[in-house]
């Protein structure tokens, strides 16, 4: 007689990536109002509309859609889904990436990093997240075979 294999994903990652991923859609939406004109939130720091537009062109789009696939697959790694373990490999190495870019970034021009300015503590804790979460996901793939 077989044994049935049980799987069981890693709830502190599958929570992390739903928390990010609201973060980072509630930050889109943040720059979606202050693009249309709606809201201008303080930490775009008074930016006149052509600023805010410039960020919702870049990085507004980026965020929608990260936070977007990394709550899907969140919420799809605490089903055990298939698809999300591939998904998650996919929107943490790209939260990785993004976020070592900003980083380096602001290692190579330290004036660059505004303190005061909350987005940023979302590209870190999303860096590290992505990096850490995209290693376990490699080592732990079995689970969702």
């Amino acid at each position: 007689m077989s044994e049935i294999k049980e799987k069981d994903s890693n709830e502190l990652l599958n929570f992390l990536m739903i928390v990010i991923g609201l973060l980072f859609i509630f930050k889109a939406i943040m720059e979606f109002l202050a693009w249309a004109g709606i809201y201008a939130p303080t930490w775009l720091g008074g930016m006149g509309l052509e600023a805010a537009l410039s960020i919702f062109g870049g990085q507004g789009i980026i965020s929608l859609l990260l936070g977007f696939w990394c709550l899907v697959s969140g919420i799809g790694m605490f089903r055990e889904e298939e698809y999300a373990m591939g998904m998650g490999l996919v929107v943490l190495s790209i939260m990785a990436a993004v976020g070592i870019t900003a980083i380096i970034g602001w290692i190579a021009t330290p004036a660059s990093f505004d303190f005061g300015y909350w987005p940023n503590y979302i590209i870190i804790a999303a860096t590290v997240i992505g990096v850490l979460g995209f290693i376990w996901l490699l080592m732990t793939y079995r689970r969702y075979d």
